[in-house]
């Protein structure tokens, strides 16, 4: 054992504590009942608060959910099992994972279409959080399934915390997946789903790097097989990651560089005017103005002329008054 081993595990383990390792993960199943059912009971449960918590908007209510949310097990299964290079033990523990998934996006739409109101959608940062991939939910993702993998190898890290820690990244953005679906938002569904598939393939790396770290890949008898499961992993698993991620970031920056162009314009529109900017929001749509002032209003197609001079890529120029400063009138 190496000394980064030695550091991550703090200690030796045994063959008869992998075998509990094994099926506490669900990469071995050998009361199904038992190991299943209260798998499953907990995932229900904590699908239905998480959904609360989304339509409440309420980050304590979905914390609360998260801690009695068991996904950190299976997903760390399927690490487990890969470090180890047994597929087969890693497609049992990734079936068991993928199962929890789809039932928490079944209760969220079925959780959403009890609510008398439903899910708010719009306006909701429970929900505008979770409907696109960013590079923190990246770093959270990856930090998580480090911890994750951690908590699961040694018993002197309880599995509570980490669990937490996991489950954030891939429960929530699945209630929010259902809510959307039940209520007919289908770009805002595929946003989180797209988020879900990132933050879970980051974990799944993140527990296969710590595990492959702490040298469970050379305790099996497969070494070689651990070896060429892992980096065959780690490559899909990079291009998985990536790619959303890459199409994400390009979008930010795109919205970013429209938007400093917009205020640019905006400054020249308004100079002279007697009018002043109070804010400038751009969308697709395209970029809405809120000015303050006196005297004439300045023509929103001298506006879109200034945007189109810019690059704004942007819809229609639009713009409000949104007060009018009178001097006071003398008795």
């Amino acid at each position: 054992m190496g000394r980064i081993a030695r550091v991550l595990l703090g200690g030796r383990v045994d063959e008869a504590y992998i075998a509990g390792m094994e099926r506490s993960l669900f990469a071995v199943i050998d009361d199904p009942l038992k190991q299943l059912s209260s798998f499953f009971l907990c995932i229900v449960l904590s699908a239905v608060v998480a959904t609360g918590g989304v339509a409440a908007a309420s980050p304590a209510i979905i914390i609360g959910a998260m801690i009695i949310a068991p996904l950190m097990m299976p997903i760390m299964g399927t690490s487990f099992a890969i470090a180890r290079g047994r597929p087969r033990q890693a497609l049992k523990a990734l079936a068991v994972a993928a199962g929890g998934a789809l039932v928490v996006v079944a209760v969220a739409c079925l959780v959403t279409a009890l609510l008398p109101a439903g899910v708010p959608l719009s306006g909701n940062p429970e929900v505008t959080s979770r409907t696109e991939p960013r590079v923190v939910d990246l770093v959270v993702a990856v930090a998580s399934g480090f911890v994750g993998a951690l908590a699961a190898a040694r018993d002197d890290i309880g599995e509570a915390l980490p669990g937490v820690a996991v489950a954030v990244s891939i429960v929530p953005p699945l209630c929010v997946a259902g809510a959307a679906l039940t209520q007919g938002a289908l770009a805002m569904a595929a946003g989180a789903l797209l988020l879900f598939l990132v933050n879970f393939f980051s974990i799944q790396l993140a527990g296969n790097l710590a595990f492959f770290l702490m040298g469970f890949g050379r305790c099996g008898r497969e070494g070689a097989a651990a070896r060429r499961l892992w980096y065959a992993t780690a490559v899909v698993g990079t291009l998985l990651v990536m790619a959303p991620l890459v199409a994400s970031s390009n979008r930010i920056v795109q919205s970013a560089t429209d938007e400093h162009a917009a205020n640019a314009a905006v400054r020249q529109w308004l100079e002279g005017s007697g009018y002043e900017a109070v804010s400038v929001k751009t969308s697709e749509d395209g970029v809405t103005v809120e000015i303050a002032g006196t005297g004439p209003s300045p023509s929103v197609d001298d506006l879109a002329s200034l945007l189109r001079d810019g690059r704004v890529e942007v819809g229609e120029a639009r713009a409000m008054v949104v007060h009018e400063d009178r001097a006071p009138v003398e008795p």
